[in-house]
């Protein structure tokens, strides 16, 4: 859904921007425009028997209220915030979010040179999407601290906690600054 609105929010302004561009700058132009394209609609309309004008707008009318009440559904109910466990016979087992963030930020935070953890966890029907902010010492080994992130990520959504993951886990790494008042190791030649 939220590809949806982006797309929508991009479309909407590519076009008011010529939209209130044409009207700010020719709006006496625009308005007698308007005023005999509106003469000419309601002239064809005028035209056509209105049992079939009537019918035809009210399924019109139907149609797009009915989309746009899908639409308002999608957009106002609250996301799924628990995920069924596959592969356990004779129960339905579900776990919460934000229990798999949880145990994801504790196993994560007992790694060497690794400062803080935010992961975030976004279900999907095929798996659950891990995305990793972590903040770690500054002289880390960042492909080798990598590395190890995505290890323990498998092994705790997959291995642990029965789940599957969508797709490869993302990790962003950033560094603590140095402390002050300590003279940096020089760069490698």
């Amino acid at each position: 859904m939220n590809t949806l609105n982006r797309v929508l929010v991009v479309l909407m302004i590519l076009l008011a921007i010529p939209l209130c561009s044409v009207v700010l700058i020719t709006p006496v132009e625009l308005a007698r425009l308007l005023q005999a394209g509106l003469g000419n609609l309601a002239e064809s309309l005028s035209q056509i028997r209105p049992e079939i004008r009537y019918g035809v707008g009210i399924l019109l009318a139907l149609v797009v209220d009915a989309l746009l009440l899908l639409w308002l559904v999608l957009e106002v109910r609250p996301p799924r915030r628990i995920i069924r466990v596959p592969g356990v016979s004779g129960a339905t087992v579900a776990v919460a979010v934000d229990s798999i963030r949880e145990r994801l930020r504790y196993h994560l935070d007992q790694l060497a040179d690794v400062i803080e953890v935010r992961p975030r966890v976004i279900p999907h029907r095929d798996g659950l999407q891990v995305e990793l902010d972590v903040l770690t010492a500054p002289e880390v080994d960042v492909p080798r601290k990598a590395e190890e992130i995505l290890q323990i990520a498998r092994v705790v959504v997959e291995e642990k906690m029965g789940l599957r993951l969508r797709g490869q886990p993302v990790v962003r790494i950033r560094h603590a600054p140095y402390p002050r008042g300590e003279r940096r190791p020089p760069a490698p030649a």
